[in-house]
């Protein structure tokens, strides 16, 4: 399944022509999830933003589908002077758009990666040469 979220950011005036819309793609984006959301994109192609962002920062799951959608997407804002971004992408959908090099045709911006968490100490594993002892508000000798 597959949610849609959009958030204009900008607004058209006389002086600024441009505007830039964000949609936020939630859940899993597959074969059934992208025959659902096709009409809804092409609607957004039709509002007419100067950019047109994809938030990807909570979508946990992209096959071919959704990338052969990116690529469809692609087409339809270049033939109407659309600026696509991918943006958020984190995680399986990050993977899967630079193995097939997506990247390289759409801008693209990655979220970071993660902290390294740090690992858990185990007291059972304290060794060393002041395994055992403790110092409590005094000094060592």
């Amino acid at each position: 399944m597959i949610t849609i979220a959009t958030t204009p950011t900008g607004r058209r005036s006389a002086t600024s022509p441009g505007t830039s819309l964000t949609v936020e793609l939630r859940g899993e984006l597959d074969l059934d999830s992208t025959a659902s959301i096709e009409p809804t994109q092409t609607a957004l192609v039709r509002t007419g933003p100067a950019e047109l962002r994809l938030d990807l920062g909570a979508l946990a799951f992209c096959d071919t589908s959704g990338i052969n959608l990116f690529l469809w997407l692609r087409h339809r804002c270049a033939r109407a002077h659309i600026t696509l971004v991918l943006t958020g992408v984190r995680g399986q959908p990050a993977r899967v758009i630079r193995l097939v090099r997506f990247d390289r045709t759409i801008a693209c911006r990655f979220a970071p990666p993660p902290a390294p968490r740090p690992a858990p100490v185990d007291p059972a594993d304290m060794s060393g040469p002041c395994a055992g002892s403790m110092w409590v508000g005094a000094t060592r000798p």
